[in-house]
């Protein structure tokens, strides 16, 4: 790690309301100044709304809100010491410059600190290698002893790919993909270890007891407080609060990659309250989780980016480094979707790296991902059978549900309620079309559509019995 010159350029951010004070140090200097804006304010919920929104929010709304966030940060002195840091790095003082944000207020951590974006120099952070943005928690009184990152060559990767009851996520097809790329390192440097199945929390603990894994690869859905997994063969929401105490002591983990919508979202009211920051509060040094939403695609791009660089690049082992160059590869193939802002990295240790590696390399992965090659798959007859419903739904409209017999009352409300799952079912599938066509949006589209066609099966059923009741009527 020696060629890796990194250096920290630190940010506090404190107080209980805006404006907020705001410490920055570099090199031994410090600066001061106010933060005005959190995520609890109505401009900046609605941006978060947006971003969390799952289609694609656009590169101008992109850039405005990371130029926001950037001149709210950069003002007076710190900026000044921000100008100074990027003159050291243009003059060849640093290879890079960490940006390390403290952010103890829970709706200044809220914000969307990947997105920032430099308006003067027309540069996104997430799309500058030079410029790893990480996220510190360092108050004794939220977090404990950390563990040290430093590892042993070769690395034990546990990668638990819980059976999606859903049908949503190819679990396997990502376990398989990520063994095979990873397979030419087998032996030297990293051994990959599958867990998957119906597996619960308590097979979690006994695999990272039995294995000690050094990274812990998490494959599953996720929320705010949560993720998917499996007890008594059903499928169940594991609480973070269940996943840190299984992580508490497994002292060989030095990195968690929860590849999970939501497990890195943040909290009005709490600090530290997503599932990725309270396994921080376990004593990991290092935790990537996903803030927003993730498409299944995208995950898996960030995925083999991060592992290639964290094993070949120009810095192996350096965590902070090679989630920079994976969020960096997501900009550069598509600025307008905020996939390469969704990963959240906590860093709790001044250097980065889990291992260290000389005269090993990385064989080259596929330079492109098959999500960028491939040929988008064509909506246009599912956009057309979706057509065909909307004119059947409108004919149903015509039915007289006023005059049922009392006997047949009873069929009226499931009626109403399978009608009102088709509506809602095709307001989604329009939401759907406003996106760019990706395989997991036809994948989804399918499988709504498959929803739609059970109800409107009912929905003729039900509609039967109530037209051959008028046409009795009609005939006496």
């Amino acid at each position: 790690m020696g060629h890796c010159r990194l250096t920290d350029f630190d940010i506090t951010i404190h107080g209980h309301s805006a404006p907020y004070q705001v410490h920055a140090t570099y090199k031994g200097h410090g600066a001061g100044g106010e933060f005005a804006i959190d995520a609890a304010q109505a401009e900046w919920a609605a941006r978060l709304e947006q971003l969390a929104a799952g289609t694609e929010p656009g590169q101008s709304f992109l850039e405005a809100t990371g130029a926001n966030l950037f001149r709210q940060l950069f003002q007076d002195g710190v900026r000044d010491l921000w100008v100074h840091a990027q003159s050291d790095l243009a003059g060849g003082g640093a290879d890079g410059i960490c940006v390390r944000l403290m952010t103890p207020p829970p709706a200044v951590a809220a914000l969307p600190w990947e997105v920032l974006f430099d308006p003067d120099r027309k540069v996104a952070f997430a799309g500058s290698v030079q410029t790893p943005l990480v996220r510190v928690e360092n108050l004794l009184r939220h977090v404990g002893h950390v563990r040290p990152l430093q590892a042993r060559l070769p690395l034990r990767l546990l990668l638990a790919t819980p059976d999606d009851p859903t049908g949503q996520l190819d679990t396997a097809g990502v376990r398989d993909r990520l063994m095979a790329a990873l397979a030419p390192l087998a032996g030297s440097v990293v051994d990959v270890i599958p867990l998957g199945g119906r597996f619960s929390v308590v097979d979690l603990r006994d695999a990272l007891a039995g294995e000690r894994p050094d990274i812990v690869h998490v494959v599953t859905h996720g929320h705010a407080d949560g993720v998917l997994l499996w007890q008594n063969d059903e499928p169940c929401y594991t609480p973070a609060a269940s996943l840190r105490a299984v992580m508490d002591g497994a002292d060989s983990v030095k990195l968690v990659l929860l590849s999970a919508c939501s497990t890195g979202q943040g909290s009005l009211q709490h600090s530290l309250a997503s599932v990725g920051a309270q396994l921080l509060q376990a004593g990991l040094p290092a935790v990537i989780a996903m803030q927003f939403d993730i498409e299944e695609s995208t995950a898996a791009d960030f995925a083999r980016f991060f592992y290639q660089e964290l094993f070949g690049g120009r810095c192996p082992g350096a965590v902070h480094l090679a989630v920079n160059y994976a969020r960096s590869n997501l900009y550069a193939l598509d600025p307008a979707s905020f996939g390469y802002g969704t990963p959240v990295l906590w860093l709790n240790a001044p250097d980065g790296a889990i291992f260290e590696m000389d005269g090993i390399s990385m064989p080259p992965l596929r330079t492109h991902p098959a999500s960028a090659l491939a040929k988008p798959p064509d909506l246009k007859p599912l956009i057309q059978q979706r057509r065909h419903i909307e004119q059947w739904r409108a004919g149903t409209d015509a039915l007289d549900v006023s005059a049922l017999t009392p006997s047949l009352r009873p069929i009226q409300r499931p009626l109403q309620d399978a009608l009102r799952e088709v509506d809602a079912l095709l307001v989604q599938l329009h939401g759907l079309e406003q996106g760019p066509p990706t395989e997991q949006v036809r994948k989804q589209y399918e499988e709504k559509l498959a929803l739609i066609l059970s109800k409107q099966h009912t929905v003729d059923r039900l509609a039967g019995i109530i037209r051959e009741q008028q046409e009795r009527r009609t005939g006496e």
